[in-house]
C-alpha cells in the first residue's frame, strides 16, 4: 500500500464530511447531502481508476500498456469475409479523401452484395510482419483512414498488428 493511497483515503474522509459541514452551516442540509453523495461517488470512481486492489498506484508499466488493444481493422471500419479472405470495409463513410468508398452491406432489395475493389481496405495477410506494417501504413495514407496504435494520420507506430482469425 502506497503513501499516496493512504493520503487519498484521508482526503476523502476530510473532504466529504467537510463539504456537508460547510453547507449545513448555511442551513443547506439537502445540498450538503447531495454534494456529499456526489463527492463519495467521485472519490470511488477516481480511486478505482488510480489504484489497484492492493492499494498500489495503477499507472506503472506492469499494469498498463498503450494502446490497450489494437483492432483488426482501421478506426470505424468493419471486418468483412469475402470468399474466405478477410478485408475491411467502410460502412460509415469515414475516409477523408474519398478513395475508400462507403459500402452498404444490405441493399433495399434485401440482398447482400460483395464489395467492389474501391470499397475494400487490404489487410495484407500474406505479408510478413515488417512488410505488413509498412503496407498497412501506406494503405491507411492512400485510403484516408486512421488506425489507433498503427497510424494516427501523421505518424506510424511499430506495434504488432493483429491478424483476424
Amino acid at each position: 500500500m502506497e503513501l499516496s493511497f493512504i493520503f487519498y483515503i484521508f482526503a476523502a474522509f476530510i473532504v466529504i464530511p467537510g463539504t456537508y459541514f460547510l453547507l449545513s452551516l448555511e442551513k443547506m442540509y439537502i445540498a450538503g447531502i447531495i454534494a456529499s453523495i456526489g463527492l463519495l461517488i467521485l472519490f470511488i470512481l477516481f480511486g478505482i481508476q488510480l489504484y489497484t486492489v492492493e492499494g498500489n498506484y495503477a499507472t506503472s508499466s506492469t499494469n498498463m500498456t498503450w494502446p490497450p488493444s489494437i483492432n483488426t481493422c482501421p478506426d470505424f471500419l468493419s471486418l468483412y469475409k469475402i470468399n474466405g479472405t478477410y478485408s475491411c470495409v467502410d460502412t460509415a463513410g469515414v475516409s477523408t479523401n474519398g478513395r475508400l468508398t462507403k459500402f452498404v452491406p444490405l441493399t433495399e432489395a434485401g440482398t447482400n452484395p460483395d464489395p467492389s475493389a474501391e470499397q475494400l481496405f487490404n489487410l495484407f495477410l500474406s505479408d510478413t510482419d515488417e512488410n505488413r506494417k509498412n503496407s498497412i501504413k501506406t494503405e491507411c495514407i492512400n485510403k484516408g483512414v486512421t488506425w489507433e496504435g498503427v497510424y494516427d494520420g501523421i505518424n506510424g507506430y511499430n506495434n504488432t498488428i493483429p491478424r483476424p482469425t
